[in-house]
């Protein structure tokens, strides 16, 4: 294999791994010390854990952590975050739950009104009481090590610019808030809202020019096809997979769409929504998902290594940040040992490796946020004073009752935080329809009894944090599956392989299933684009759930998810 310079090819036990220049994903799946001469060894003095947890740096920097027990490990691995990534941590945690404005001042407030709207710790909220109980005692202890490091160590020089002279003490919802931002934005998708927008663009340009605007969308521009043949488990079946798939491909026609018209009402409460979502940097880009850049991942059997054993790559092009979202770090104590890169702000290493076992992740974008026109009517029985209309019967509204405040830096005056006064732009309260899995209303016009609403699997109580420990846990294939049945949301495609020679593709990720499409036929427009909320397109519930699922609707049976297990193309 040739090498671009600034990259590095190493061997652990069992098992090879390519490390990227840019970003570290997965160690050496051995985490036996490496010679004393490569390493720059600096021990740090942690209040209160003296001679029984310790940290030592390499010569890159790379913290490797090793304790007593998991707790004390976890202590230790808030406290270096907070150490090294303490500011970004406040503001990922004040991102999502919507108080970034008391950090950073009025720049702020407009993304901390839609992400307060869109209820990003909401959904925390409800899913920290359903983690497993190991999670959460490493949630406490993670929070107790950030919230040390600040009482022994001074706030760092952002806040003192910010004229802040204190930091609210972390706590486990707020990992478990910081860890739901990043699953939302690797699958809440609003492209919905755009691609309706352009369907009417399209419509009305074929009116005024005489020519079927739908049919130019539907079937030129904007034409659904059939899978292409070139994809991961056919191409890994056998060597002419992938010519038995594309011949059997070249038999099925294109997916015909029935024309259906965009509702005026969508098109305007879209429009209004776009503008709002394109001025906050969050939003912006949910809106153009086709265009980013992929990322990616591969799996190498031992039968075409010259070692013998698997080798395994992965690049997951999260957002660029400086610092970066990821943290790479090394954890050891009894029970546990493993190594790769995690989130700053949350507990336990995301993608990497343990003794036995090493993993990567790429984004997998299952459609699991439809948008949808609501008719709203004024109800006074109502907690909110409005229901929408569902199969002609009314169905309250919620009201979540919303205070900001914004912090004024600049004027010479420490803590100057003040409550920003409600109107326009600034609700007082936000919207909740229950119906779509309790998502907000992100649109509302009174004039014509109209709104937009979502529905998303984010907002139920997911249990990724549970899967993070599993995996980090895991000392094989089946623990490694086991652990994937808590990764309910934030889609993703993941790359394994294991001392024992085994590797594996698998989707995680709980899809719903629409009644429409189930049924066979597209109600209205496809679930792409703005969908009717008074009936017809809804999400089936679910009859029956397992222990392990999140969201109270019918999913596509992870058995019918893409999977391979060791293909024999290696």
């Amino acid at each position: 294999m040739t090498l671009e310079a600034g990259n590095a090819f190493v061997e652990g036990k069992g098992l090879k791994t390519f490390i990227g220049s840019a970003v570290v994903c997965i160690l050496t799946l051995s985490l036996a010390v490496p010679p004393q001469s490569v390493f720059a060894r600096t021990a740090a003095s942690v209040p209160g854990l003296e001679g029984i947890a310790g940290i030592t740096r390499d010569e890159f920097g790379i913290a490797h952590l090793h304790a007593r027990n998991k707790l004390k490990l976890f202590f230790l691995q808030g406290f270096v975050h907070a150490k090294d990534r303490l500011f970004q941590m406040d503001v990922l945690r004040r991102q999502a739950s919507g108080t970034l404005a008391e950090l950073v001042g009025p720049s702020a407030l407009e993304s901390d009104v839609l992400l307060r709207t869109i209820g990003v710790r909401r959904a925390a909220e409800r899913s920290l009481n359903a983690l497993l109980p190991v999670t959460r005692a490493a949630l406490w202890a993670y929070a107790i090590g950030v919230n040390a490091y600040v009482r022994h160590f001074p706030l760092p020089a952002e806040y003192q610019s910010l004229e802040l002279t204190g930091f609210k003490p972390w706590t486990p919802l707020d990992s478990v808030t910081v860890a739901k931002l990043l699953s939302f934005e690797l699958s809440l998708d609003f492209s919905d809202i755009d691609g309706s927008i352009a369907l009417e663009a399209y419509t009305q340009a074929g009116q005024v020019l005489s020519f079927d605007g739908g049919a130019l969308f539907f079937e030129d521009l904007f034409r659904s096809a059939p899978f292409d043949p070139a994809s991961t488990v056919p191409d890994a079946s056998g060597p002419t997979a992938g010519v038995r798939a594309a011949q059997a491909l070249t038999r099925i026609r294109d997916v015909a769409v029935p024309p259906a018209e965009v509702h005026p009402s969508a098109q305007a409460l879209g429009r209004r929504c776009l503008e709002r979502f394109k001025r906050v940097p969050f939003f912006k880009h949910l809106l153009y998902r086709d265009l980013q850049r992929g990322s990616n991942e591969w799996v190498v059997s031992g039968a075409h290594t010259e070692s013998g054993y698997p080798l395994i790559a992965n690049d997951p092009h999260l957002s660029l940040s400086n610092p970066s979202i990821l943290y790479p770090i090394l954890l050891r104590a009894p029970g546990i040992d493993v190594g790769g890169s995690g989130f700053a702000g949350v507990p336990f290493v995301a993608l990497g490796h343990n003794r036995w076992i090493a993993w990567g992740s790429t984004v997998n974008p299952l459609d699991v946020t439809d948008v949808y026109l609501e008719q709203v009517v004024s109800d006074p029985n109502a907690p909110s004073g409005f229901s929408t209309v569902y199969m002609d019967r009314f169905e309250p509204v919620w009201a979540i009752p919303e205070t900001f405040y914004v912090n004024q830096p600049g004027n010479g005056i420490q803590d100057d935080v003040i409550q920003v006064a409600s109107e326009a732009g600034v609700p007082a309260a936000t919207l909740i329809v229950p119906r779509r899995n309790s998502g907000p209303i992100i649109e509302l016009d009174t004039a014509t009894g109209t709104a937009l609403s979502v529905q998303y699997t984010g907002f139920s109580a997911t249990r990724e944090l549970d899967a993070y420990f599993l995996l980090n846990v895991a000392r094989g294939l089946k623990d490694f599956k086991r652990a994937l049945e808590f990764f309910d949301f934030g889609s993703l495609n993941w790359a394994y392989a294991d001392t024992q020679g085994n590797i594996a593709y698998f989707t995680s990720g709980e899809m719903p299933l629409r009644e429409d499409l189930q049924a066979g036929r597209v109600d209205g427009l496809p679930p792409y684009f703005i969908r009717s909320g008074t009936g017809g397109n809804e999400w089936l519930l679910a009859q029956q759930r397992s222990p392990t699922r999140a969201v109270p609707y019918q999913i596509l049976p992870p058995e019918e998810m893409p999977n391979i297990i060791n293909p024999p193309a290696g």
